[in-house]
């Protein structure tokens, strides 16, 4: 699969039981990029979208579906079928085994049911680790750990069985400040494709090659962060620092406020050439 998503949405509706209004309405959008962030406010339909993906939705939680989605110029159910696909929800702890002993037996348990020899878990199982920050806590017990260090656990586990496309929903929110930094680094050297739904516009302007803008299950806009966050106007979404710093200092870069450190930075150079 290329390192580019290949996504496409075409009038994708979505729609629970018992509910009068559908969580998703009409989407349509095409992925540009290996690195997809997804933000809005609640019941935007965020989290709605990722379980579809998964196939969460409607498999294992029954929904109306219409519309048609494609990965890579495959059907969805297809595109599973043939790839492997990891996704990690907003609740962690719902995510863990509950049968492993040590964070150890934790990240080596899908791999274990792949039928892994010894030398590959243990490989996959280090590797995960140390990208998570969690070799220090291999032997201890998932029991043991504070939200942040089981919100990583979880992302291992998924990161361990080499997945070809991985779903994060909101996935840094336990983590302090430090971890969340550690954890959008990470993400940047991943080698499979993403979608991310986070409230860290920073983060995502930083990370991410196309910001997808949902509100009432609709989608608002797609495009790059600089000119999602230069066009969009609604107090419901927040702005990254780097936007508000430059608009107060009036450094534009290219006709355009800057959304990242990097971009501020080359605003001001600029400014002070001139």
């Amino acid at each position: 699969m290329s390192n580019d998503l290949q996504l496409t949405i075409s009038g994708l509706n979505l729609r629970y039981p018992g509910c009068q209004e559908n969580a998703l309405n009409d989407l349509s959008v095409a992925s540009r990029g290996s690195r997809i962030g997804i933000i809005g406010p609640s019941h935007a339909g965020k989290s709605s979208l990722l379980a579809l993906l998964a196939g969460i939705v409607p498999q294992m939680i029954p929904a109306k579906v219409a519309g048609a989605v494609s990965l890579a110029g495959q059907d969805l159910t297809t595109w599973r079928k043939r790839h492997d696909l990891a996704m990690v929800q907003q609740d962690p702890v719902s995510q863990l085994t509950g049968l492993a002993d040590t964070v150890y037996d934790e990240l080596a348990f899908s791999l274990l049911n792949q039928g892994k020899s010894d030398a590959e878990i243990d490989q996959a199982v280090q590797l995960a680790a140390d990208q998570l920050d969690l070799t220090g806590l291999l032997a201890c017990s998932p029991n043991q750990l504070s939200g942040g260090q089981v919100q990583r656990v979880a992302i291992a586990s998924a990161l361990a069985a080499g997945p070809d496309l991985l779903l994060l929903d909101d996935a840094s929110s336990q983590m302090d400040p430090l971890g969340r930094e550690h954890f959008f680094s990470w993400l940047k050297k991943l080698p499979c494709p993403l979608l991310i739904v986070s409230g860290e516009v920073d983060d995502l302007a930083e990370l991410c090659d196309q910001i997808w803008v949902m509100k009432d299950g609709r989608l608002v806009m797609a495009a790059a962060p600089q000119q999602v966050f230069n066009a969009l106007n609604d107090p419901a979404f927040d702005k990254p620092v780097a936007w508000k710093m430059a608009r107060k200092l009036g450094l534009e870069l290219g006709g355009r406020w800057p959304v990242t450190a990097n971009e501020l930075k080359k605003a001001a150079i600029n400014a002070n050439r001139n």
